[in-house]
């Protein structure tokens, strides 16, 4: 039996573990974010502990929207309802600076514990709260404006993750969860029952899914939900859905978050980034400091195909590396990339390039190029 779980609730918890992959100290808080003036329920926040000189950590508050089809007043009311959030965290930041401390020896999931674990009236740290919406589908063209207005990105996420579409993959999550708890009380997943401590919550939590509702869930039952969710992840079912939610990576184009899909390991693409470095010093050596020759420092794509996504003013680009100078680990390099219309326009629609950020100071620049000039959409502003 599938469990009573919305939609959107699912996609939040994919849109985790992708930030996961992506760097973040991703999850769900257990308990409520205080502010100036209210406590607010936010469903994911990712943090970011590689900050630079000048600048704070960077909290990403999450909003996700997993209908496929725009609603203007709800579109609206979902970016309204992150920027009061933002705005009141923000009035919040101590006049004596408590920063996140950059434990990089300890667990990365303690350190998101401790800071959205226990009880709090307010909080205290002094970060950069950042929004971002998460959406599949159409999006309500003002809603994005006004987002971009007030400082939040839309990131816009693939429809089709390893081959089938997201509704696809939300009831075969659900029906996996109604399997977890046995008649008799066992728990199926290993992962689950090694956390003897929280077997009672787990059942409580499975068992009140049974019955239809709003999703109205508290902080704590979301975080223990979130558990169970990953478990469900590591199991053979779910293993190409794992594989696609590993492989997607959040890159920027022109400074704006654009999704990266890619068909090599995540271990390729660090090896090209340093093999790239690497060259890229060695040729600095041997070239006189007088000159303006710039070494290669950048994997060459090339894009083979532009179409519209699910969400038309979002382009879907299909691509593949151009082997000749690029790094052995990435000579199979290809997937898709995910960039709205309003982020590229016809003077750099020919060739733009993105950068991947892989690690703390390491990043992969690629540039992408058309196969043929003639793909170049007409419609951009």
């Amino acid at each position: 039996m599938s469990l009573y779980i919305c939609g959107n609730k699912l996609f939040e918890y994919m849109v985790a573990y992708i930030l996961r992959n992506n760097g973040y100290i991703a999850g769900v808080p257990r308990r409520k974010l205080g502010g100036r003036g209210a406590q607010h329920q936010v469903g994911v926040i990712g943090v970011d502990l590689n900050n630079s000189p000048f600048c704070l950590n960077t909290v990403l508050l999450v909003s996700v929207r997993d209908d496929g089809h725009a609603d203007h007043d709800k579109d609206m009311q979902l970016v309204r309802n992150l920027k009061a959030t933002l705005l009141d965290l923000e009035q919040t930041l101590p006049s004596r600076r408590e920063l996140i401390r950059d434990l990089m020896d300890n667990n990365r999931g303690d350190l998101f514990h401790r800071i959205y674990g226990g009880k709090r009236d307010k909080e205290t740290l002094t970060v950069n709260y950042v929004g971002g919406v998460f959406v599949v589908g159409n999006f309500s063209p003002p809603a994005w404006e006004y987002a971009n207005a007030h400082g939040i990105y839309v990131v816009h996420l693939p429809e089709v993750m390893a081959g089938e579409n997201l509704a696809a993959w939300q009831q075969r999550i659900r029906e996996a969860l109604g399997k977890i708890v046995l008649p008799d009380g066992s728990i199926t997943l290993p992962g689950l029952a090694k956390k003897t401590k929280k077997i009672p919550q787990f059942r409580e939590i499975l068992s009140s899914l049974r019955q239809p509702h709003n999703c109205d869930l508290t902080p704590e039952q979301s975080h223990d939900l979130f558990t169970i969710f990953n478990e469900v992840l590591k199991t053979d079912e779910m293993l190409p859905l794992t594989r696609s939610l590993q492989r997607t990576s959040l890159a920027t184009v022109n400074g704006y978050p654009v999704v990266f899909e890619y068909n090599v390991s995540y271990k390729a693409l660090v090896d090209a980034a340093l093999s790239i470095y690497e060259r890229k010093i060695r040729q600095v050596k041997s070239v006189a400091p007088a000159t303006t020759y710039k070494p290669l420092d950048v994997v060459h794509l090339w894009a083979n195909n532009i179409t519209s996504s699910l969400d038309g003013e979002v382009l879907k680009f299909s691509y593949q590396v151009e082997k000749k100078d690029a790094p052995q680990s990435i000579q199979n390099l290809a997937g898709f990339l995910y960039i709205p219309h309003t982020v590229l326009n016809k003077r750099n629609m020919d060739r733009f390039r993105l950068r991947m950020p892989l690690k703390a100071g390491l990043s992969l620049v690629c540039e992408f190029r058309l196969n043929q000039p003639e793909q170049r959409v007409d419609n951009l502003a």
